[in-house]
């Protein structure tokens, strides 16, 4: 009587777990992720060597561009709806839901107010091509960096300040920035600046 030889099945391998692991991956990073917002100038820091670091969150910053245009933001994006509300309540002006959802989007802007509803009437693409000209911050009364300024630390009074000014950055633009923070009694802020590589036996000074 012949040998029964079982019938040979090629080899398979359970990719159940496997899957599993990889849908749990791709949660794990779209719910951690943070989205870019838009930023309304590229800026190019000047370098420095410093041991400071400035903070990454409850922040609000001042960008200079190269042409001396102005811009403003704050790091949270219900501190810029809070921020949006405050200036259109000094201003005289009201917001729609769909404006402030926008606004709360863009990690900084520079428009004069008056300018604000019209730019934030358009669609999302199409407001990202616009060039904005910048808040005004000069001395003949049309300054508005002040009253954002005002605005911000209303909605979150524990923000702190940081310029950001671009290497081709002209010292009259800053002067009238400074001037704006002295007018709220502002007179300690970070800059922000690229890294440089310290030279050999340099210790960053205690604070």
């Amino acid at each position: 009587m012949g040998k029964v030889r079982p019938k040979k099945h090629p080899p398979t391998t359970d990719m159940t777990a496997m899957t599993d692991v990889a849908f749990l991956l791709l949660t794990f990073f779209i719910m951690t992720a943070t989205f870019k917002s838009n930023e309304a100038a590229e800026i190019t820091t000047p370098t420095s060597i410093s041991a400071i670091k400035v903070p990454d969150e409850k922040i609000m910053i001042i960008s200079i561009s190269p042409e001396g245009k102005v811009y403003f933001g704050v790091d949270a994006a219900a501190t810029r709806v809070a921020m949006l509300e405050n200036m259109g309540e000094t201003k005289g002006i009201s917001f729609t839901d769909l404006e402030k959802q926008k606004f709360s989007f863009q990690s900084s802007f520079g428009f004069p107010v008056g300018q604000l509803k019209s730019w934030l009437s358009l669609p999302p693409d199409q407001m990202s091509q616009v060039k904005q000209p910048g808040i005004p911050v000069d001395s003949t009364g049309t300054s508005e960096l002040a009253d954002w300024v005002y605005a911000a630390r209303k909605a979150n009074n524990q923000l702190r300040l940081a310029i950001k000014g671009d290497n081709a950055s002209k010292f009259p633009v800053f002067k009238d920035v400074l001037a704006n923070l002295q007018s709220q009694n502002i007179n300690k802020f970070n800059l922000i600046t690229g890294s440089e590589q310290p030279p050999a036996g340099w210790v960053a000074e205690e604070e």
